[in-house]
């Protein structure tokens, strides 16, 4: 596979570093298998560093980057002894870059060692479940208690990442203006999401019932606040309820959670008209091309989103 597994480091404030960027990638709800892809990636990073005596972030410039990327082009599969796919190497870097623009977000370097130095992308793009329009109608029916529909509302309707619906609490829903506040999303990023006066009401209901004591909106069978894992079953659990239910494979399944409901409404918004910049500020994006790879619509229609 080409993963870095046997690099060993010794600095402490680098074993730290990747244990916290781990922590940090699960927490804005990057799943479990990509948080150890990228730990992995750092690690070798790190590994790297150390064996070029650079033991500290100010120290690490534009050309240890440059040097780890020509590093890893010309290593060999572990598994094959061929040189690493495309991908592979692509992946490494991309951690590489992200882990950079974390801590520029997080104000603990100034310039960005990585930023002026162009990686090899690579093309193939994922392949993302996407729920037709029908589909979301169908979830909507197979709801059976209003703690179902309003994660729908919220996931569906205001596009939130998973980890930003376990974190929404009572006072981030402002009935009177029509609002969500996200308080910290992604790169600690505070937005503000509308959301429609009809859904609202029926949130107001299901929040400030007399069952929902809790600070939290979302809580689980024992009344503490829901974990993305628990989010991501009570979805499974509806699917299981719909017609469409059989169209999707085991390992589909698998794939599936809040943010299938997140790419869906991304693409269904494109697709009914609107522009590819609201779009992503209604998602919180930084940048277009992240909108852009959330949605299942051809170059020619991307293009005309922009006229």
């Amino acid at each position: 596979m080409g993963r870095p597994g046997r690099h060993i480091i010794y600095t402490e404030f680098y074993q730290n570093e990747t244990k916290t960027f781990c922590e940090y990638l699960s927490t804005i709800g990057y799943n479990e298998e990509t948080c150890r892809s990228r730990y992995l990636s750092l690690k070798d990073f790190f590994c790297f560093l150390e064996s070029r005596k650079v033991f500290e972030l100010k120290e690490i410039t534009a050309f240890d980057v440059s040097e780890f990327y020509r590093k890893v082009r010309e290593r060999k599969s572990l598994r094959s002894g061929q040189p690493l796919k495309d991908k592979t190497v692509y992946d490494i870097m991309r951690c590489i870059q992200v882990y950079f623009g974390y801590l520029q977000e997080t104000h603990r370097i100034k310039t960005n060692p990585a930023s002026h130095i162009k990686f090899r992308i690579y093309k193939q793009k994922p392949q993302r479940i996407v729920f037709t329009q029908d589909e979301v109608r169908q979830l909507y029916k197979a709801a059976k208690t209003p703690q179902e529909r309003c994660i729908l509302h919220i996931a569906y309707g205001c596009g939130l990442r998973a980890s930003e619906v376990c974190n929404l609490n009572k006072e981030d829903v402002r009935v009177t203006e029509n609002l969500i506040i996200v308080q910290s999303g992604k790169n600690n990023k505070r937005r503000l999401v509308p959301i429609n006066e009809l859904v609202m009401k029926e949130l107001q209901t299901f929040i400030f019932s007399i069952e929902n004591k809790n600070e939290f909106v979302f809580y689980n069978r024992i009344g503490e606040r829901m974990q993305v894992g628990t989010l991501n079953r009570c979805l499974k659990n509806i699917i299981k309820r719909t017609d469409f239910y059989n169209r999707f494979t085991g390992e589909e399944m698998a794939k599936i959670g809040i943010h299938t409901l997140r790419h869906s409404i991304a693409t269904h918004l494109l697709e009914n008209g609107m522009k590819l910049d609201r779009v992503q500020v209604f998602l919180g994006h930084s940048h277009a091309e992240t909108t852009e790879i959330y949605t299942h619509i051809n170059q020619q229609q991307i293009n005309d989103l922009w006229k």
